[in-house]
């Protein structure tokens, strides 16, 4: 019989956006699809002034809609979604206070017919912080593998109690990358983590050298976030354009829409390129798909990350599954998988060292593998390694 694992993930793809939180999807699939029986439950929380949030209590005390659903989240493993709703001048306390017992409400709801027998929290906060508040109260056991970049005190006092608590009585704690182990154990946390790399799906990204550029193209994935550092993106074409006698061109992926992909645009990379004298070298998307994401990788000739810090580095991974060379700076995760053999690490906010090994990549001085690139990461990471170390965390 399947083991029955309840996955609580941070965040999600949904209706609003569906580029969300993919890679939980993707890992929740391929384990309900591998020896597992995986659901997902999801509080989607939302504040609301004072007049809008008595309006919705008094619909949901009418109509008793406090049910789950499976209309919202995206579906295959069976996800669950449900509201939360705070009055939005509540203190933290009583909001996550609200928040724990809606996810207890929800968790009754879907568990009539279906046990679990671990709860998974996806990120301490606040997946794993309702996780351990379901565990304590049916003493299910339950595990935590942290994602996001572990910086304590950007959180609420009473959210980072709630973290440290979870991580330190969870059965077992994961973290995406030997960075992220390092940032967890500086915060002074009682825990002991495993390495748990992401998912990396092999057959979800190619090679295909017949679709690459002629010109030399240079893509990256990233938002405006000020840890992605894209000004140094910026920075590193334009010292590339004083040096590069040639024509090239820039494929930059990404937008500022965290929550409704539908306002996703690029104005912000567009100011960058512009203020840098690099906009005629750049090609700007926005929203982009997941199988056009492999498309548009397959066209460059290089990637280039140029982020402060990574906790794993899933765009990275995904370019050089497609057996693309990659220039990263030292940022944390990506050090894991980046070997002389197979990319450049450079020092932080280091624009000009990005342009020179671009320039070397351009002219043949540094040569890669293609294959190479990628079986360093099908070995790391791909779909079976992931299923056994999967198998045995869960174990």
């Amino acid at each position: 019989m399947s083991k029955k694992i309840l996955i609580i993930p941070s965040w999600y793809p949904n209706t609003d956006n569906e580029q969300v939180g993919t890679f939980f999807h993707e890992q929740a699939q391929l384990l309900n699809n591998n020896g597992f029986d995986i659901k997902i439950l999801f509080g989607v929380e939302k504040e609301l002034g004072f007049f809008e949030y008595l309006k919705t209590r008094l619909k949901q005390i009418c109509n008793k809609d406090n049910a789950v659903n499976i209309t919202y989240l995206k579906q295959d493993p069976q996800a669950y979604a449900f509201n939360i709703y705070h009055y939005k001048k509540w203190r933290v306390k009583r909001k996550l206070k609200k928040s724990k017992k809606s996810y207890q409400l929800a968790f009754n709801s879907i568990t009539e017919h279906w046990q679990p027998k671990l709860i998974h929290g996806q990120c301490g906060a606040n997946g794993g912080i309702y996780a351990h508040y379901l565990s304590e109260n049916t003493n299910i056991p339950f595990v935590i593998i942290e994602h996001q970049t572990f910086i304590l005190d950007y959180y609420h006092k009473k959210i980072q109690r709630g973290i440290r608590k979870a991580i330190e009585n969870a059965s077992k704690i994961g973290a995406v990358s030997h960075h992220q182990e390092r940032c967890i154990l500086m915060n002074n946390m009682n825990c002991n983590p495993d390495i748990i790399w992401n998912l990396m799906d092999e057959n979800k990204f190619q090679i295909d050298t017949n679709k690459t550029n002629d010109k030399f193209t240079i893509a990256t994935i990233t938002n405006p976030l000020l840890i992605k550092d894209s000004e140094t993106f910026f920075k590193s074409l334009e010292a590339f354009q004083k040096i590069c006698k040639d024509d090239f061109e820039a494929i930059i992926i990404g937008n500022d829409a965290f929550n409704d992909i539908s306002k996703a645009n690029s104005s912000y990379f567009e100011s960058l390129a512009k203020k840098y004298n690099v906009f005629d070298k750049c090609k700007f998307y926005p929203q982009v798909s997941r199988s056009e994401i492999n498309i548009y990788l397959q066209r460059c000739h290089v990637f280039v990350s140029t982020s402060i810090a990574e906790t794993y580095g899933v765009a990275i991974r995904e370019a050089m599954l497609c057996g693309k060379p990659v220039i990263a700076t030292k940022s944390g995760g990506v050090e894991d998988s980046i070997t002389v053999e197979i990319g450049v690490l450079v020092n932080i906010k280091d624009a000009h060292a990005i342009a020179e090994n671009l320039l070397k990549i351009k002219n043949k001085e540094l040569i890669f593998v293609p294959e190479d690139i990628r079986n360093h990461i099908i070995n790391q990471s791909g779909k079976d390694a992931f299923i056994k170390t999967m198998t045995d965390f869960y174990n």
